[in-house]
């Protein structure tokens, strides 16, 4: 080896972690002896490290004065780069803690209308309640396109009507079913049965949701096979729709059972409808991406709270029927 290459070499070495928090602890203590306390290791071993270190950096960084060790100028400013290079450590560290707290963190949602615009706003409100520092972006979609985006990884959680094909770029997971009511208007005669057959619609008008959706494919399938003959008066896209203007009296309609419930109080009466269609929602995420932490616990208070909801719409819409409308007239009579 050539004269000086050992301080070349000596030079270039990049500082240990370990040899960094040695000589923050001795920034720290003064001594080598309360460092090494401090670390749980050796003084011999504290002494090491601090040789090593000053071998590393080329200059000195302590002076012993009275068994103290004294820090050298260059040794103050080189403990202000360590003391900002533990504080960043520090500020991952609670990032880290935030996250797994889920104390950050940021949701994209997208949804069909008949959940994001009716149960959906209040299960993300009770979420945000007890998580408020992760913000949540909700978009409202028809199910194709929350399957579409899914597919694309576009977003973090997407809940829509149940498809019938099978997607290798999804993971779906069952939410609720919601098979479908029928809604007319307060006082309309289907009113005086508990349940709705199919064959009760012929010749009445009829509110039906677009060309498109699911389960009015469905249902002009089944009317066709049976011989149904609605009047189809008008069509809209959104159930909620079709709910105003069966409270409106343009006719009869059939919607999913929650849009139906939550907009009980409107001037329409609900019932069971058979047979019944085959409506059911899925949450979907993209295949093959870890789902953060806030993206697992917002799901599982979505099915919990959803399936919990549901138990009670379902309970609710058995109880209704002819005997309420008589109880009411006898309420209103006395």
């Amino acid at each position: 080896m050539k004269f000086g290459e050992k301080d070349t070499v000596t030079k270039e070495a990049e500082f240990t972690p370990r040899e960094i928090e040695v000589f923050a602890s001795v920034m720290l203590h003064g001594t080598t002896t309360k460092a090494a306390d401090a670390l749980d290791i050796t003084q011999p071993a504290v002494s090491k490290m601090l040789q090593q270190l000053s071998e590393k950096a080329d200059f000195q960084l302590f002076r012993k004065s009275r068994q103290r060790l004294i820090p050298t100028p260059e040794a103050h400013m080189l403990y202000a780069e360590v003391k900002r290079v533990f504080e960043s450590a520090r500020g991952i560290s609670r990032a880290a803690r935030e996250i797994r707290e889920l104390r950050s963190g940021r949701l994209n949602i997208c949804a069909l209308p008949a959940f994001g615009s009716t149960l959906l706003p209040s299960i993300i409100t009770s979420f945000s309640k007890q998580h408020p520092s992760v913000s949540i972006s909700l978009d409202i979609r028809s199910s194709a396109t929350v399957v579409q985006r899914a597919s694309r990884n576009q977003l973090d959680i997407g809940i829509g009507v149940t498809a019938s094909d099978e997607n290798s770029s999804i993971v779906r997971r069952a939410l609720t079913a919601t098979p479908p009511v029928c809604v007319m208007p307060a006082g309309h005669r289907l009113a005086e049965l508990d349940v709705v057959q199919a064959e009760d619609l012929d010749g009445l008008d009829f509110i039906s949701m677009g060309s498109a959706d699911p389960m009015r494919q469905q249902l002009d399938a089944l009317c066709q096979e049976r011989g149904v003959g609605r009047l189809l008066k008008v069509e809209a896209s959104l159930s909620s729709a079709c709910i105003a203007l069966v409270a409106s009296g343009a006719g009869v309609s059939v919607v999913d059972r929650l849009s139906a419930w939550l907009a009980r109080d409107l001037p329409i009466e609900i019932r069971d409808f058979r047979p019944r269609l085959d409506l059911n929602l899925s949450v979907y995420r993209p295949w093959g991406v870890i789902a953060s932490t806030a993206a697992d616990a917002f799901t599982e208070h979505l099915i919990q709270t959803t399936r919990s909801f549901m138990n009670g719409v379902e309970a609710g819409i058995t109880a209704l029927g002819p005997r309420r409308q008589a109880d009411r007239t006898v309420s209103i009579h006395r």
